[in-house]
């Protein structure tokens, strides 16, 4: 088999993409190492794909709050492993199902999903460098889409491969020295750094893009247009000289909903103080305009809503709710809350606000 007994991840990725049968099968004589090499590529895929909103969420616990990056951190790492795990967890059900029954193991099978994920990663990551914010550009939709045919053609050969292994009829073919396939391993290696090495290039140049608006910055004006039975348009400028409450959220969002009483009864306590609260709904396409209508007339609000175009909340770096930007007189943001926030951190922020 190979000339070592336990040869490294390039070694590993090299035999298991260019002589997926070997590459197997070293596996299923090992019975371990599928599923961490596949949570390796994970982790390459984050570095190589990823590295934007990485960046933007180390730059988020930097200047809005340690929890606020942490939230962003884990949503782009768990974007990431989704897509991973419902390829590995759908290839081991199927090997461990059509195993012999004497080799029905669900570990092993879970193992030799694990390693399905390869051709699908690889499959993918020319399409993946062209789309995305540091992309080459976005590819054409039917391109995707058959590239989505390959990649599962992969993963079915994979584990068809997989099963004959399982099934002892799996025929022998020359072993791969471990030093060509470390070499091959690190040839794929190579092009997802220079993916990484894109990526961060495209995040430097794009510094500004990419970090949030924090406490100081200046509040970017809009003008949006109310949606809560009243006509007309909201415009940030005019209220210049109050305290804003900007409360971006959206009817599919439990905690944004949870929080609605909160900002009613403190707009009714400090509306005479200064202080107004701005609704924005965030539905975007995902809910007919009517339907949220219908929803306000339900619920009505004491303060304005509007609806966001989607560049309002690009710009304010809303990609997730609930996300709650207080802006001072000066039209200046003085705090940023992401994932909600208590009746009494919120009171506090504004009292500061308006006594400035």
């Amino acid at each position: 088999m190979a000339d070592s007994a336990k040869p490294r991840f390039p070694a590993r990725l090299g035999r298991l993409v260019f002589a997926p049968s070997q590459g197997l099968a070293a596996l299923l004589e090992r019975r371990s190492g599928g599923l961490r090499d596949a949570l390796y590529l994970v982790g390459c895929g984050l570095l190589a794909f990823r590295l934007p909103d990485l960046v933007r969420a180390l730059l988020a616990g930097l200047r809005i709050s340690p929890t606020a990056g942490l939230q962003r951190f884990l949503g782009v790492v768990a974007s990431e492993a989704r897509t991973a795990g419902f390829v590995v967890l759908a290839s081991a059900v199927v090997i461990t199902l059509l195993a012999r029954r004497t080799r029905r193991d669900p570990l092993l099978g879970l193992e030799l999903g694990s390693a399905c994920y390869a051709p699908y990663f690889f499959v993918w990551a020319p399409v993946r460098l062209l789309d995305g914010e540091s992309g080459l550009g976005y590819p054409p939709l039917l391109l995707s889409r058959i590239v989505v045919v390959v990649a599962w053609v992969g993963v079915a050969l994979f584990a068809a491969l997989a099963l004959r292994q399982l099934w002892g009829r799996a025929a022998p073919s020359p072993a791969m020295a471990s030093r060509r396939a470390g070499r091959l391993g690190l040839s794929l290696l190579a092009a997802l750094a220079l993916a990484f090495v894109w990526s961060a290039t495209w995040s430097v140049r794009h510094y500004e893009l990419l970090r949030p608006l924090g406490p100081s910055d200046l509040a970017p004006d809009f003008v949006l247009p109310r949606i809560d039975g009243q006509s007309g348009v909201v415009r940030l400028a005019d209220l210049r000289g109050r305290v804003v409450v900007l409360d971006f959220w959206a009817t599919w969002c439990p905690p944004c909903l949870a929080m609605l009483p909160m900002l009613h009864e403190l707009h009714g306590e400090l509306r005479g103080r200064g202080v107004e609260v701005i609704g924005i709904n965030a539905d975007g396409a995902a809910v007919p305009r009517e339907e949220v209508r219908r929803f306000l007339a339900r619920r009505p609000f004491p303060y304005p809503v509007v609806a966001d175009d989607q560049e309002v909340g690009a710009r304010y770096g809303v990609y997730s709710l609930p996300h709650l930007v207080v802006v001072g007189r000066d039209g200046r943001i003085r705090r940023v809350f992401v994932g909600g926030v208590g009746r009494d951190p919120l009171a506090a922020t504004l009292a500061a606000a308006v006594a400035e």
